[in-house]
C-alpha cells in the first residue's frame, strides 16, 4: 500500500512537471545590434554651451557701422558617437561680392563630447552700402574611423 501511495506520489510529479514544462516555453533567439560611426554637433551662441542654436535658426550679427573686420564667436559641441572633423561653408552668392566670412577652425579633430570656441570673421571692402544681407551657412561634421 506505501508502495502504491508513493508510486502515485511520484507519478504525481513527474505529470506536474511534464505538465509545467508545456506551459513554460522557451523560445531563444539571437539579436543583432550593428552602431555605426555618427558625427553630430550642437552649435552654441554663449559660452557655457548656452544659446542652442537650432537647424534653420539664424544668426544675427550686431549693427555693422564700419568696414572693419566684424566678429562673432560661436561654440560647436561634438555631439556624436566618434571624434569628428569640422567644414564651414556659406553661400556666397547671397553676399555682395567683395565680402568674405571666415572661420579660424584649422582642421583638428574635434574630440567626442568636446566643445571648441569658433570665430568666425566677417571682411568688407573700403565702402559698402546700407541694406540687410542674410545668407545660408552650413556646418558639416565628418566622422574620423
Amino acid at each position: 500500500m506505501k508502495k502504491k501511495v508513493l508510486l502515485g506520489i511520484a507519478a504525481a510529479a513527474v505529470l506536474v512537471g511534464l505538465v509545467g514544462a508545456v506551459i513554460v516555453y522557451n523560445f531563444g533567439f539571437r539579436q543583432r545590434f550593428e552602431v555605426v560611426s555618427a558625427a553630430k554637433i550642437k552649435v552654441f551662441l554663449g559660452e557655457g554651451e548656452t544659446q542652442e542654436l537650432q537647424q534653420g535658426n539664424m544668426i544675427t550679427w550686431d549693427t555693422i557701422n564700419s568696414t572693419d573686420m566684424q566678429q562673432k564667436t560661436i561654440w560647436v559641441k561634438n555631439t556624436g558617437t566618434v571624434d569628428a572633423t569640422l567644414k564651414f561653408n556659406y553661400d556666397g552668392q547671397q553676399m555682395p561680392n567683395d565680402w568674405s566670412l571666415n572661420w579660424n577652425y584649422t582642421g583638428d579633430t574635434v574630440a567626442q563630447g568636446t566643445t571648441i570656441p569658433i570665430n568666425m570673421t566677417l571682411t568688407l571692402p573700403s565702402t559698402i552700402n546700407e541694406g540687410t544681407w542674410e545668407c545660408n551657412s552650413w556646418i558639416e561634421a565628418t566622422p574620423l574611423s
